[in-house]
């Protein structure tokens, strides 16, 4: 390279640096009169920005609203025979009749077991032949005393010993027909637990007798559905290994609440003339109180749990409060309140983390 030519290269990069500096300066200071504007002032936008607008959360809403309620809770319960008893002996005697087979249904005063009344029937015999004597003596002491043959006495002592030998009579008769064990009620024997020819005793277990026709479904709900208008309302409930939904009939309610679990006790009664089901069975149940009423609703998530109990985020002229609520019944997704919000109030969904009592919201989906 020539001497001459490196001379201009070392005055052309200062020269061509200077004029970059000069073009750079002029670009910067007309930006920054372009942001101040006129007088130096900062434009409209900016100056709402540094009055709070821009620090607004965006969060989203729901408009509460009325909707018909639904329990949709599930209860375990348990099915109960409306009668079951053990069939027992009153008295001693022996086995002498088995009239019944395992499992057999029976009607009410049939004879299960028939007991050996063979003393007694001679008692009874011998009880009826003294009490035809004794009437007849009655007769004649009666006629005596119209004639004043007898004293008051004499003749209230035959009509004594007459009476207490009626007495005598009608207690033999009474045993003898407990010699005969009958089925107090019409249902299902279970098993037999004596043989023919055992000597039994008073209390001895002959078999069990369940009532299968109508079956109690026994559950256990939550206190606070002791306002609502449990007798009369029907329940679903469904059954392990059968896929269909039975209703039953509610027909008492335990009139005290158990102290422990804070559960009320319900009766009700399914018609279960089929057979279908049995006693013992669990029961699924599902209990509706509220069918057909409509309550205030709000979505799961905007309830805020703590200790004191439950509230929710409401927006009122862009800030957001916090509200206590009383909550009811629990859906797959929204909650019953009770109390606390109304209708038609902006309830906030998200962000509940990152609110504070009078933090400006902006909602940007309902």
């Amino acid at each position: 390279m020539k001497k001459s030519q490196k001379i201009l290269l070392y005055i052309s990069i200062p020269v061509l640096l200077a004029v970059s500096l000069i073009v750079y300066n002029s670009f910067i200071r007309k930006s920054d009169i372009e942001l101040k504007g006129p007088m130096g002032s900062a434009p409209a936008s900016a100056q709402q920005g540094g009055q709070g607008g821009g620090r607004s959360l965006p969060v989203s809403v729901y408009i509460a609203e009325k909707m018909e309620r639904e329990d949709g809770s599930v209860r375990i319960g348990n099915l109960v025979a409306k009668e079951r008893v053990e069939i027992v002996s009153e008295l001693s005697g022996r086995v002498i009749q088995i009239n019944f087979k395992e499992g057999q249904h029976v009607k009410k005063g049939d004879i299960l077991v028939k007991l050996n009344d063979d003393e007694l029937q001679v008692q009874l015999t011998k009880a009826e032949y003294q009490h035809t004597l004794l009437e007849q003596r009655l007769e004649r002491q009666r006629i005596l005393l119209e004639k004043d043959a007898v004293s008051r006495e004499d003749y209230d002592k035959v009509l004594t010993e007459y009476n207490v030998l009626k007495q005598d009579i009608e207690q033999l008769k009474i045993r003898i027909e407990k010699m005969h064990v009958r089925a107090p009620f019409n249902g299902v024997l279970g098993f037999r637990d004596i043989s023919l020819g055992a000597f039994l005793q008073p209390n001895s277990k002959i078999s069990t007798l369940v009532d299968i026709a109508t079956l109690i479904v026994e559950v256990a709900i939550p206190e606070k559905y002791i306002s609502d208008r449990l007798s009369g309302s029907n329940i679903i409930f469904n059954v392990e290994g059968m896929s269909r939904d039975f209703s039953a009939l509610v027909y008492a309610i335990d009139p005290q609440i158990d102290i422990k679990t804070r559960t009320i006790m319900i009766r009700a009664r399914y018609d279960n003339k089929t057979g279908m089901l049995r006693p013992g069975m669990s029961a699924r149940v599902s209990l509706n109180t509220g069918a057909g009423e409509k309550n205030l609703y709000v979505p799961n998530q905007a309830v805020v749990p703590d200790v004191r109990g439950r509230s929710v985020w409401v927006m009122k002229n862009g800030k957001a409060t916090l509200m206590p609520v009383q909550t009811g019944t629990r859906t797959v997704d929204m909650l019953e309140i009770l109390s606390g919000i109304e209708l038609g109030d902006t309830i906030i969904t998200t962000g509940l983390m990152q609110l504070r009592e009078g933090l400006s919201v902006l909602p940007v989906n309902i």
